[in-house]
């Protein structure tokens, strides 16, 4: 029996020492191999992003047309466009609000300048009379007949006060005359803008490529791409147009190897899609709070960018997955082994 305990424990004694002797040789492997290892997705650098133009009082968009996703366009090309016909049959009231108001306008002028015309001849014809007026009271002084003196006297006054009203009949027609105008004058001005706004939001409804690039239908927050047809709310972004010259590898780095990776540090990326090529770059970003991976993956990482040095322009597009191995500093290693 007590042969039996001695062997046991022999054997427990050396079990133990091959699992240490393991740990220490996996640990030393991966000092002196000095790598961490991730998973990322490409991307690039420079994607302008397009949404629903700004449009007065428009807030739902049906798509009419639309560039193919994938396709190369060059700047300036139309990428997608918006029914119009709503904002078209809204540019056709406006017009006819505008022409009514502009022979509204015409007519005013007309008037006003028939009715002034009509008060400055009253008041013309009236100062006429007071002169005559004044002239015979005037003449009359060397009459004998203080009477009729002043019954011409009584007639100038009254012919004066008569023309005192007709000039301030006058100013104030003026004065009524230019705040009809000005009325007037600023509600074409107000139309005219609606139906310049309507034709400029019109041709808002065609986008046109901002820079040259590549179209990525933008998913929304159920992961639904935009198609023929659809219609879109605004501010919504469904299209983006990445720089293919500009690419990039957005990487996922475990919590376990945040210590490890660090600025400038030498990558080796791997795309899927094409597993022969190995393509070189460097770590140039990293992410200053930690996250967890997705709802479905819990697991707690941080993000880092990858600048590539040798980008393939036809073979690269965004989204393609890529396998990444991120030669860390031996020393650093050795930090990150020890807090484990």
């Amino acid at each position: 029996m007590l042969r039996i305990t001695l062997l046991v424990g022999a054997l427990l004694l050396v079990s133990g020492c091959e699992q240490q002797d393991s740990s220490i040789n996996s640990q030393t492997q991966l000092k002196v191999s000095g790598i961490v290892e991730a998973n990322g997705e490409l991307a690039s650098s420079d994607t302008a992003v397009v949404s629903p133009p700004a449009v007065r009082n428009q807030w739902r968009y049906k798509i009419t047309f639309l560039a193919a996703e994938g396709s190369q366009v060059n700047k300036g090309k139309p990428i997608v466009s918006f029914d119009v016909s709503e904002l078209n049959q809204k540019l056709s009231m406006k017009k006819s609000e505008l022409k009514t108001a502009q022979k509204t306008l015409e007519n005013t002028l007309l008037t006003n300048e028939a009715k002034l015309e009509k008060q400055n001849l009253e008041l013309a014809e009236s100062k006429m009379k007071q002169d005559k007026a004044y002239r015979k009271w005037q003449q009359s002084k060397n009459l004998e007949s203080n009477l009729e003196t002043k019954k011409l006297n009584l007639q100038f006054k009254i012919a004066e006060n008569e023309t005192q009203r007709l000039e301030k009949t006058v100013a104030k027609t003026i004065e009524s005359n230019k705040v009809k105008l000005a009325i007037s004058k600023s509600n074409n001005e107000r139309l005219q803008s609606e139906v310049d706004q309507l034709k400029s939001g019109i041709g808002k409804m065609t986008i046109k490529a901002p820079k040259s690039g590549i179209i990525i239908y933008k998913p929304d927050y159920q992961g639904k791409k935009i198609s023929m047809g659809d219609t879109v709310w605004m501010g919504r972004q469904i299209i983006g147009l990445p720089s293919l010259d500009q690419m990039i590898v957005k990487a996922k780095i475990l919590e376990a190897d945040a210590g490890s990776v660090k600025l400038a540090q030498k990558v080796e990326v791997v795309l899927d899609a094409v597993p022969e090529r190995v393509f070189i770059g460097k770590v140039t970003k990293l992410g200053k709070v930690f996250r967890r991976k997705s709802k479905d993956q819990p697991n707690i990482i941080f993000d880092a960018e990858i600048t590539l040095e040798n980008p393939d322009i036809d073979l690269m597009r965004p989204g393609m997955a890529a396998r990444i191995k991120i030669h860390v500093d031996d020393a650093q290693q050795s930090s990150a082994l020890a807090l484990q």
